[in-house]
């Protein structure tokens, strides 16, 4: 009998595109299936090392071997992970229908990446001021009441801010504001500097598909938080 070809593709592009729709469609449908997030996470969390470390090595002009190294030891680890995952939540289990399980397992030679919608809602937005001159910033889909999370169909969460004193007007429109920030993670920070201790940062949020933006989901209206030193 011959032996099954491995369900893991080879090339470095291959896995990309292949993990991105696989980790999408989990995301998706967790509940239906039955995964909890404390499944899901630890990997999400590997994903989001790992996709920058990506972008930077395909420049092949400016990369370094350190980010090279870099890259691979990710690589290694999340495709590690990945696969125990699939073992331990996906193969076994009953509540994925078969079609889904052969959509996950993918073809070996299916390069195309999974075409995405256009975004239709933006993201639920909590700012807080942590101290040191930072803000944290909270996204979540409009589903989900109790914590933070990214859309499915977003690469990253896209943030356009500026800095307003006390008494003054802050803008409506996003395109006002100077500062701009891109985070793969629905929790991150914005170091403001404890010079602008005591300013609000006013800021619009919206979910980003970096690779056709024009499919990127509508901006927030504007979010604001008070920054302390």
């Amino acid at each position: 009998m011959a032996k099954s070809k491995d369900w893991m593709p080879k090339q470095d592009d291959d896995i990309f595109n292949k993990q991105k729709a696989y980790f999408e469609r989990v995301e998706t449908n967790k509940t239906a299936w039955g995964i909890p997030d404390t499944a899901i996470d630890p990997l999400l969390d590997l994903q989001a090392e790992y996709e920058p470390l990506y972008w930077k090595i395909q420049d092949k002009k400016n990369r370094t071997g350190a980010d090279v190294a870099s890259y691979r030891d990710c690589k290694k680890r999340y495709i590690k992970a990945w696969r125990a995952f699939h073992k331990e939540w996906v193969v076994n289990n009953s509540k994925i229908p078969v079609a889904d399980k052969v959509i996950l397992v993918g073809k070996e030679r299916d390069t195309e990446p999974t075409p995405r919608g256009k975004i239709a809602t933006f993201p639920i937005i909590g700012l807080k001021g942590i101290g040191g001159g930072e803000i944290e910033v909270r996204c979540r889909v409009t589903t989900d009441q109790t914590r933070f999370s990214m859309h499915t169909l977003a690469d990253a969460v896209e943030c356009k801010y500026i800095f307003v004193p006390t008494g003054e007007m802050p803008p409506e429109d996003p395109d006002a504001c100077p500062k701009t920030q891109t985070s793969k993670k629905a929790r991150f920070i914005i170091s403001c500097g404890v010079k602008n201790a005591g300013q609000s940062l006013y800021g619009f949020f919206r979910w980003a598909n970096l690779t056709n933006p024009q499919n990127s989901g509508p901006w927030t209206t504007k979010a604001q938080g008070v920054v302390i030193a």
